[in-house]
């Protein structure tokens, strides 16, 4: 054997790859962002739900005419017929700016991670009522 070949075998066998250390480290972290995104997706597909709701509500109604109790009775009827019943009818409120009036629809949901730990995931939705 001459000197090559056994610098080449030595080294080999020092770079056997990822420790069995570093694999699980990893396989943890990818199971808490996976975990973390299946916890997360279902409120923003409500979110996604109810603003549908609302620019349904803005193109086939009176939108303009309509109270902020109608409004608040034809998306929580919207939202029961698409399956979401959990949402509070009292986060939509009348915002007046100067001579402009909106329709804010501001929320949060709580998604339970693990133990006592709690993604908080907050929307801030805004319709324009002129």
């Amino acid at each position: 054997m001459n000197l090559k070949n056994i610098i080449s075998k030595s080294s080999m066998r020092q770079q056997k790859g990822a420790s069995v250390f570093t694999v699980i480290f990893l396989l943890v972290i990818i199971g808490i962002v996976l975990l973390s995104a299946l916890k997360v997706a279902p409120a923003y597909l409500d979110n996604n739900i109810m603003v549908n709701a609302m620019n349904g509500m803005i193109d086939n109604n009176d939108f303009e005419e309509m109270s902020v109790s109608e409004v608040r009775s034809a998306l929580q009827r919207s939202l029961i017929t698409n399956g979401i019943r959990d949402f509070d009818a009292s986060n939509v409120v009348l915002t007046r700016e100067g001579n402009d009036r909106y329709i804010d629809i501001n929320y949060e949901t709580r998604a339970s991670l693990f133990y006592n730990i709690e993604i908080v995931v907050t929307f801030e939705n805004r319709f324009d009522k002129n």
